[in-house]
C-alpha cells in the first residue's frame, strides 16, 4: 500500500477543513461561499479515502490469495496512464464546450447524466443524480450564493438574456 497516494486526498480534507473552519468564522454574507463548498467536499473526500484504503486492502489480499504472476511491464502501465488521461481531457473539453453553448446550470447535469450511462448506470440513477446536481447548482450557488453561473452562447441566443 503506497503512501504517496493519500498525500493529495489528505491535502485536500486539510484544506477544505481550514476553509469550513475560517469561514465559520466570517460574518453570515461572507462564510456562505467556502462553508457551503467546504460542505459539499469534506464528505466526498472521505468517501474518496475510505474507498482507496478498502479498494487497495483488497488488493492486498487477492495478491496474497492468488498464484498468478500479477507483475505488469512498464509499457503497459504507461499506455493505460495515457488512456486515462485522455479521457479526463475529453470529459474536461466536453465540460467547456458544453458550458460556453449550453451554460454550466445545463451542461454539467447533462455530463452527469451521460457519464453515468455510459458507465453502465441504471437510467432511473443517471437522472436522479443529474437533478441533484442541477438542483445543488440552482439553489446553492444561484439562489442560496446569489452567485449567476454563466449563461451558454445557444441558449442565450435561443432564450434571450
Amino acid at each position: 500500500m503506497a503512501v504517496s497516494k493519500y498525500v493529495l486526498t489528505v491535502a485536500l480534507f486539510v484544506l477544505f477543513g481550514y476553509a469550513m473552519a475560517r469561514g465559520l468564522e466570517m460574518p453570515f454574507r461572507a462564510m456562505m461561499m467556502p462553508v457551503f463548498v467546504a460542505a459539499i467536499a469534506l464528505p466526498l473526500i472521505v468517501i474518496a479515502l475510505y474507498q482507496d484504503i478498502r479498494r487497495d486492502q483488497k488488493r492486498i489480499i487477492e495478491t496474497h490469495d492468488s498464484t498468478a504472476d500479477l507483475a505488469m511491464t512498464d509499457s503497459e502501465v504507461t499506455h493505460d496512464a495515457f488512456r486515462r488521461v485522455f479521457v479526463f481531457f475529453i470529459w474536461f473539453g466536453a465540460l467547456i464546450t458544453g458550458a460556453y453553448l449550453l451554460g454550466f446550470l445545463i451542461a454539467l447535469p447533462l455530463l452527469v447524466v451521460i457519464y453515468l450511462l455510459m458507465n453502465k448506470e441504471p437510467m432511473w440513477l443517471s437522472a436522479l443524480l443529474g437533478l441533484g446536481v442541477l438542483a445543488i447548482l440552482y439553489w446553492g450557488f444561484q439562489v442560496g450564493l446569489v452567485l449567476p453561473l454563466p449563461r451558454g452562447v445557444l441558449t442565450t441566443l435561443l432564450f434571450g438574456v
